[in-house]
């Protein structure tokens, strides 16, 4: 029989728990707006969650290398990564560009439906969608944009930042259920909306403000931005939408390379308490976490205090969070958005075959555990 040493096994036995025997680099990818602000309030903010972390974080150029050690010993180097959203942000992760991302659930459940290597790891963010639209137009409730969109002799171009977009399925929904019909074939002249990409949220006010637009369903900060400059107004928040499905909707989470989860299990964890750590930050302190997202979108402090509140921040797979996640894969089914793994799955084996929620569950444990940081 072969021997092994007890270095080898230690290091096996390490291996098969996510852990990684020497220091990594782990690069983080997130979209640039204030969905993601979990991670721009954990890193500036890393010093008042040492006690309770064991982590430190030493910034080597802001915004963009950092080096987290825990209980003194370094055990990553940190590069922060600003990527596209919608699919762009999951297809960094297939392809190794990116270890961990932030971005929108629809988007990871698309990428796992596709068979790429990517899982969601934990919940993020809730909320935070509206519907926009150019000033003249009279609308200023869902019923009057109804009743508008149904006498209205044209099509009534609403913009979207991306085809899995959170906004456009909620949006697509709303409309189905009001009987209005929608295309992105704009030669359909007898459709009551035409639904055009502007392939990107930072182009959702240049489109409506060029005209390209009359409206636009989007996530903040971009609403608030469109208010700003008064270019838009803001008619509702998507979460109220009927038929209410997707009242308090997951919008971001965070997801993973499965490789990175397997080699780096240690730097993700460590991540990973840090998040959920400035997610308490930004749920009782609004002056730190809007001066977070202002110093890393570049938005004004105006913006942030607007955008900021119609969000939801929570980390925590909850019940309510499951519910509304089983409402989003039921959705994407429906619509036939799926057409891999996850094509036909009821609920439960779809998020068994999508999520990997095992370093999220020591991250909250060991911050149980205070006295005794893992």
């Amino acid at each position: 029989m072969k021997k092994y040493g007890l270095t080898t096994v230690l290091i096996c036995l390490g291996l098969s728990l996510g852990l990684q025997a020497e220091p990594v680099s782990l690069k983080v990818g997130h979209v640039g707006h204030d969905h993601h602000t979990a991670l721009f309030v954990a890193l500036d903010n890393a010093s008042d969650y040492t006690l309770d972390t064991g982590i430190t974080v030493k910034v080597l150029k802001d915004r963009k290398f950092y080096q987290v050690s825990k209980k003194g010993q370094k055990i990553a180097d940190i590069e922060i990564i600003k990527v596209g959203g919608g699919s762009k942000m999951p297809t960094a992760l297939a392809q190794g560009v990116i270890d961990i991302g932030f971005g929108g659930v629809a988007a990871v459940l698309a990428s796992v439906d596709s068979g790429a290597p990517v899982k969601l790891i934990a919940p993020l963010h809730y909320k935070g969608d509206m519907f926009v639209v150019k000033p003249g137009l009279p609308m200023r409730t869902w019923k009057s944009f109804v009743e508008y969109a149904r006498r209205n002799d044209k099509p009534i171009r609403v913009g979207y930042k991306n085809p899995v977009a959170v906004a456009k399925l909620v949006f697509e929904e709303a409309l189905t259920h009001e009987g209005l019909s929608f295309t992105n074939d704009l030669s359909q002249r007898d459709a009551h909306v035409h639904m055009i990409c502007t392939k990107g949220g930072g182009k959702l006010n240049v489109s409506l403000g060029a005209g390209l637009i009359e409206a636009y369903v989007g996530n903040n900060p971009f609403p608030a931005i469109a208010v700003e400059k008064k270019i838009g107004r803001i008619v509702c928040d998507l979460e109220d939408l009927p038929p209410g499905t997707f009242k308090d909707h997951p919008c971001c989470c965070i997801g993973a390379n499965t490789k990175a989860l397997a080699q780096k299990g240690q730097a993700i964890k460590a991540m990973l308490m840090l998040f959920i750590k400035g997610t308490e930050t930004i749920n009782k302190d609004l002056d730190k976490t809007v001066a977070a997202a202002v110093h890393w979108i570049g938005t004004s402090e105006a913006v942030e205090r607007m955008s900021i509140p119609t969000s939801g921040y929570a980390m925590q797979p909850s019940p309510r969070w499951q519910a509304t996640m089983d409402k989003w894969i039921q959705a994407m089914n429906g619509l036939g958005t799926f057409q891999g793994k996850l094509k036909g799955l009821a609920p439960a084996e779809a998020c068994a075959y999508a999520y990997d929620m095992s370093l999220l569950k020591q991250a909250e444990a060991s911050l149980v555990r205070k006295d005794s940081v893992q």
